[in-house]
């Protein structure tokens, strides 16, 4: 009776300490002030202006800014992401164009009240669109545009080149852009959900296909990622990376020039994704 007991009692710990954990992750994600971290240049035309738990960018180009994800809408956040975009150098009144990646909240959440700040079009692929509607109703932000797979936008000197790979959700869009370090060209490849979600053979078979196919994209130098940790086995995380940028001394190799790195991932990738295939056929 006394083992019986004690077993209880420390089964009542375990789940009392990992409710306990649960509820602080969730109140650190929500908490601006654990999660706000000080803006960084990655490119000559591109800025990390995001959080900790979520990557926001901004492209520049000779005839304005893209916004690349909105973070999301809890307390202070999108007061956060425009004093990033101001201190980086850059005026949030420049924004043309807000493109949202994916229909996860973190990456939208904050998007109907940036609109209140900001003259600029926002868009998503049609699926995730829906998504939004679904999931925000009355607060949906205002719909511009959709994020046609094989569409581009061109602003002054740049194009955005959209390719929608879905599997992390229904619409997910990925990017393909040209960076530049000290003028010189680098193309770039932003996936804008590498994380697979479905158990349906079909929609997996379409995540590889997607991946095989990016695989054969020649010359991409630079991955851009959307959470810090997405890399290759054994890379740097984005903020490893952003303190070796920091440190670069003149003429050395830019940290985000990493072409091995990127098929590396890729590769990776397509391993962990045929393996669900098999454990779901």
């Amino acid at each position: 009776m006394h083992q019986k007991t004690c077993r209880a009692f420390l089964l009542s710990v375990f789940i009392f300490l990992t409710s306990t954990s649960s509820i602080s992750q969730q109140n650190q994600r929500r908490d601006i002030s654990y999660q706000a971290l000080e803006p960084f240049q990655i490119f000559d035309n591109l800025y990390f202006v995001g959080i900790k738990a979520v990557a926001s960018y901004v492209i520049k180009t000779t005839e304005g800014l893209v916004l690349i994800d909105t973070l999301d809408g809890f307390d202070g956040f999108t007061d956060r992401l425009l004093r990033n975009i101001h201190s980086v150098g850059l005026d949030p009144n420049d924004i043309k164009y807000v493109l949202i990646l994916q229909s996860h909240r973190d990456h939208y959440g904050g998007a109907r009240q940036l609109q209140m700040h900001i003259d600029a079009l926002f868009g998503a692929s049609q699926e995730d669109w829906e998504v939004i509607a679904k999931n925000l109703g009355e607060d949906t932000p205002r719909m511009d545009i959709v994020l046609e797979d094989g569409g581009s936008i061109t602003l002054g000197d740049t194009t955005i080149h959209f390719e929608h790979t879905p599997g992390h959700t229904l619409g997910t869009t990925s990017l393909r852009f040209s960076v530049f370090d000290e003028g010189r060209e680098h193309l770039a490849y932003f996936h804008g959900g590498s994380a697979l979600r479905t158990d349906d053979p079909e929609k997996i078979q379409i995540f590889i296909d997607d991946l095989e196919r990016i695989r054969q994209i020649p010359d991409i130098e630079v991955q851009i990622i959307n959470h810090h940790d997405i890399h290759a086995s054994g890379a740097d995380d984005l903020f490893t990376r952003a303190e070796r940028l920091k440190n670069r001394s003149q003429g050395a190799p830019h940290p985000w020039v990493a072409p091995s790195e990127f098929q590396q991932w890729l590769n990776e990738l397509i391993a962990d994704s045929y393996e669900r295939l098999r454990q779901v056929q």
